[in-house]
């Protein structure tokens, strides 16, 4: 349908209607765009559009700047600009349920929660396509807007649950390839994060690498404590003693269920 809207915000913001993309030229046209899409179908004030846009002094135009901003976008909207609606005060942006990329993740992850005891591979196939939404950091080209660099903490934290969701349900099912790839990954986006080196340690020991496993553990402990001068905690000490006394390894996890 040529009405259909999507924005897509796991990666640069990117606006697509009719399947189409559509350019968003500036920074503060697209952090508009992105605030009002994950609003999902929320209003959102004039004010707080505002302080999107000029985050530290706003221009002495004020609303007008931001309702050229908006009817801008409806412009970009085209046959669609009616899904932009004008309230007392506010703006709206009405998606369908899976319009945002976001949103569908959420989705496809919360139904692989729900399966993924009764059916494991459907239950990596709906995460690997929601970890597939993923174009690159979230909101990539928005990082120096105050006001939406902060939802992608949120959006971080959602690529995480995918990700180690994903890793130990592969893991469980018996589908191994690429999962020491993605908990490297999930390494790489944050070294000093121990969730990910936990997780990576795990995959190295369930499939057959305990040698690697602790050698990644043992150049955590020394990149933390060389890099922030702190020390890992007490689940990663679990972790290794666990990985080298052998109740942690192939056919022996607590997610594989035998």
């Amino acid at each position: 349908m040529a009405e259909d809207v999507e924005v897509e915000v796991l990666g640069p913001v990117r606006l697509l209607v009719g399947g189409r993309p559509v350019p968003v030229p500036g920074v503060r046209r697209r952090a508009v765009l992105a605030v009002l899409a994950l609003a999902r179908g929320r209003a959102v004030t004039v004010d707080h559009l505002l302080d999107v846009a000029w985050p530290r002094a706003r221009p002495g135009s004020g609303r007008p700047a931001v309702h050229n901003h908006v009817s801008r976008l409806r412009g970009h909207l085209g046959p669609a600009a009616r899904r932009l609606q004008t309230l007392d005060g506010a703006y709206r942006l009405t998606l369908e349920e899976d319009a945002l990329d976001a949103a569908r993740a959420r989705r496809l992850l919360r139904r692989a929660r729900a399966g993924a005891r009764a059916d494991q591979r459907g239950a990596v196939s709906d995460l690997r396509e929601a970890l597939a939404l993923w174009r690159g950091p979230a909101l990539a080209d928005l990082q120096d807007v105050p006001a939406v660099a902060a939802a992608t903490v949120g959006l971080d934290r959602l690529r995480w649950e995918i990700t180690e969701l994903l890793v130990h349900t592969a893991l469980a099912s018996g589908e191994v390839d690429g999962t020491t790839d993605l908990a490297a990954e999930a390494v790489e986006a944050d070294p000093l994060a121990e969730p990910g080196v936990r997780l990576l340690v795990e995959t190295l020991a369930v499939t057959g690498r305990a040698a690697s496993a602790l050698q990644t553990a043992r150049d955590y402990r020394r990149r933390l404590a060389e890099e922030a001068g702190l020390a890992a905690t007490g689940a990663l000490d679990e972790l290794e003693r666990a990985v080298a006394g052998g109740t942690l390894g192939p056919g022996r996890c607590p997610w594989c269920g035998r």
